[in-house]
């Protein structure tokens, strides 16, 4: 049964509010930047207990905001799921479109540093919640001339078609790839089928005086290098 509104609770919930305007977000414990949401989520309930339950099951505010079974703890109903999975993917969102608008992006990218490599990836691939497999074409001087994002999906050495890479290798006259690929789960440790397709992928460009220049795992929050790693 919920426990409608009292003057303490309702004291409680404007002092949160007015210590955020008068304080700003760092002054709040995590429970209690959940517990400020959920006033907007739940009018009549004492939320404290459930935020805190969220973060005992969840261990962090993006693990909560990302989710998929909210539902499972008591108190929060549909609207207050809703509530915070739209929160998760606003921040996504505007992440991703702030990679995509800044200066790496353009049509004259020079891959110099890992930084530039890692951040241009990550705005392409790294918030999609399926693996893509990208390919970045570049030219002798490591200018990117192309990118194509060709495979959607579980990415192995079936799903993968070295003809059709071939094909766009010559097609954009490309003299070295870059092949990313990202994990939704956020586990950059490559599996035995990445290590497999690098393989597989090197050996058959490399007839065709090709360089494969390195395969990026991609997170949300970390990247592999199978060429920091050694495993190129």
């Amino acid at each position: 049964m919920e426990l409608i509104d009292n003057s303490l609770a309702k004291g409680h919930r404007k002092r949160l509010r007015d210590r955020y305007v008068k304080n700003g977000i760092e002054s709040f414990n995590d429970y209690e930047v959940l517990e400020l949401l959920l006033t907007y989520a739940i009018p009549r309930k004492d939320v404290k207990n459930i935020a805190k339950e969220l973060l005992k099951n969840h261990n962090s505010l993006f693990n909560i905001f990302h989710a998929k079974d909210l539902n499972k703890i008591e108190g929060l109903g549909n609207q207050s799921v809703v509530f915070l999975n739209l929160i998760g993917d606003l921040v996504i969102g505007m992440c991703k479109t702030k990679l995509e608008n800044t200066s790496i992006f353009s049509e004259d990218l020079v891959i110099k540093t890992k930084d530039v490599l890692v951040n241009y990836i990550k705005g392409k691939i790294a918030y999609s919640h399926i693996e893509n497999f990208l390919i970045l074409f570049l030219n002798n001087a490591n200018k990117l001339v192309a990118t194509e994002k060709l495979f959607c999906g579980t990415i192995d050495k079936s799903a993968v078609y070295p003809r059709e890479i071939v094909q766009k290798v010559i097609e954009h006259k490309a003299k070295g790839v870059i092949f990313a690929h990202n994990h939704p789960s956020g586990n950059i440790k490559p599996s035995n089928a990445d290590i497999k397709l690098t393989k597989h992928m090197k050996d058959a460009l490399n007839l065709i005086d090709v360089l494969v220049l390195d395969h990026i795992i991609i997170s949300r929050d970390s990247y592999y290098s199978f060429l920091e790693e050694g495993l190129m």
